[in-house]
């Protein structure tokens, strides 16, 4: 079905128990996309540390916003707040006859594929870094989650944000039906490099737990601690304590604009991650021009291509560092080569292009 710019009785959905990060950027994307043409649009959505205290106020006005209380707890409560999301789900989808179910995350996408559908509705499924490639958590429930993505994978049209997502779901969960929409930013015009920053500044992003491998970014400031070097994170998370023993300064979250600053203002940005789906905080770095040390993973190869140094230890990651600071024409080259791979592959007006497409919104 395509409609009208109208949107005509078309609505859509959006689900997510945790609003924030990456997921917020793509979330509030999508739904600022479609609530401009006229389409109703709704976000059901938990929330976690990283939500900020007043989400609404990223979201055009026609954007509506359903907080599900206690979703995105990792606590006992986390199944009386499943609970409470599917019966808003439930609730939202049967305000309209025809309508587009978006699902963003593991969490959400359990909840909302374990629930009869609507024949008129489709549902897509966004995984947004699968949790069962999550080291941390133990492995008998890993092999829960593994199981239930393979059990419900027939319920949605999986719509991976990277082609290694991709690849997991074809290859791990034996899925079919599974489309690529890349994540992307707005990659804006080109800001002034601020006169004072310093190649001896590295800077990370995001949430300091397991996946962003705050340890690493730990280990690495670590070892060039008595080389001059100075170590940011822009963020929070239960990590703070491991960062902050190593002489990590932790900002505490931060507004977008505050945070994106952070990473313009970094002699060099560190991304390290344990798993992905696929890192809107290494768009942003590679927008803004900045040298990039990230770990050796497959979807970080995908986004940067040959834009940055890949590292697989401290050891690698505190040379990289060290390299970056004594190379001004590759710090220059590696940040030029990033801001153009941005532009041409990872922009936002192409995301929302390829997903209204999923969702039949000409």
């Amino acid at each position: 079905m395509t409609v009208s710019a109208a949107g005509g009785d078309l609505v859509v959905v959006h689900a997510c128990e945790a609003l924030g990060g990456g997921v917020l950027g793509v979330v509030q994307a999508l739904a600022d996309a479609t609530a401009r043409r006229g389409v109703p649009t709704v976000v059901v959505h938990g929330r976690r540390s990283e939500t900020p205290e007043d989400p609404s106020a990223l979201f055009d006005d026609a954007v509506r916003l359903v907080e599900v209380p206690g979703w995105g707890r990792r606590s006992p409560s986390v199944l009386p707040a499943s609970r409470r999301a599917a019966a808003a789900i439930r609730f939202e989808t049967a305000r309209a006859p025809d309508g587009v179910l978006h699902l963003h995350s593991t969490f959400a996408g359990i909840v909302g594929r374990s629930l009869r559908s609507r024949a008129a509705w489709r549902t897509l499924y966004t995984p947004h870094g699968y949790a069962f490639l999550n080291p941390s958590i133990p492995a008998a429930a890993r092999v829960a989650v593994r199981s239930l993505e393979r059990r419900l994978g027939g319920r949605a049209l999986t719509v991976a944000c990277s082609d290694t997502e991709a690849d997991v779901a074809r290859v791990a969960l034996r899925l079919s039906d599974v489309v690529v929409v890349r994540n992307g930013i707005d990659v804006g015009p080109l800001a002034p490099e601020a006169a004072e920053a310093d190649t001896l500044v590295v800077v990370a992003a995001g949430r300091a737990a397991h996946q962003r491998r705050p340890d690493l970014f730990a280990d690495t400031a670590s070892l060039l601690r008595d080389r001059g070097f100075n170590f940011v994170w822009v963020g929070d998370g239960p990590a703070r304590d491991l960062l902050e023993r190593a002489g990590v300064v932790v900002t505490g979250w931060m507004s977008r604009e505050d945070a994106t600053a952070r990473l313009r203002n970094a002699g060099v940005v560190a991304h390290f991650s344990a798993f992905e789906g696929l890192p809107l905080a290494l768009l942003e770095a590679m927008a803004a021009r900045r040298p990039i040390v990230a770990s050796d993973l497959p979807v970080i190869r995908e986004v940067v291509g040959d834009t940055a140094l890949l590292v697989v230890d401290a050891g690698a990651a505190a040379a990289a560092c060290e390299r970056l600071h004594g190379d001004e024409p590759l710090r220059e080259r590696l940040g030029a080569a990033a801001r153009e791979r941005a532009e041409q592959e990872f922009t936002v007006e192409r995301m929302i292009e390829q997903m209204l497409e999923l969702y039949g919104i000409a």
